[in-house]
């Protein structure tokens, strides 16, 4: 059985730490990316919409015109305000990796703290509360981003089924 009072090598705990916050940034770039493809794709129906369905407004009621506009416009406005670039409040705390942090703290404050306490532990909290404000973010990101593919799949549900209960009837 081993020591349970052992520290974890502080390389193994830096890589891991490390990884998470990579991974995380690289989430906030694929909800971002995610984003941009459905405001294309909203684009890109908004412009066939009026293009093609319009030039036919005597088969499809405006209620239903305004309906999948008003889906799509709300699905975009979704899909936006995921791009929309969000940053965790200043937390007060000492921070090397957070530039809210980092830009308001007192450079003989910093580098004394940086000198006097244990370093290990330093980093390691504060690359989990940068990890934690990242997190948040993503949240955010993805809750929204949600809300967008819900919204579209709305709109070309109720375009698709508009449209056959018009051919049938």
């Amino acid at each position: 059985m081993g020591n349970k009072t052992s520290r974890t090598d502080p390389k193994a705990l830096a890589a891991y730490l490390g990884g998470n916050y990579a991974q995380l940034q690289g989430m906030i770039k694929q909800a971002d990316t995610k984003a941009n493809i459905v405001i294309a794709l909203i684009g890109a129906l908004i412009s066939l919409f009026f293009n093609v369905f319009m030039n036919e407004t005597s088969k499809l009621p405006t209620w239903q015109i305004g309906l999948i506009l008003g889906l799509l416009l709300f699905s975009g406005g979704y899909a936006v305000s995921v791009l929309y670039p969000r940053t965790a409040k200043p937390s007060g705390k000492f921070s090397l990796a957070y530039f809210k942090d980092a830009q308001n703290v007192d450079i003989n404050k910093w580098s004394k703290k940086f000198f006097s306490e244990d370093l290990e532990e330093l980093m390691t909290k504060d690359l989990m509360n940068n990890i934690k404000a990242i997190s948040i973010i993503l949240d955010k990101k993805f809750s929204k981003l949600r809300m967008a593919y819900m919204l579209f799949a709305f709109a070309i549900l109720s375009k698709t089924l508009f449209d056959t209960l018009l051919y049938f009837f």
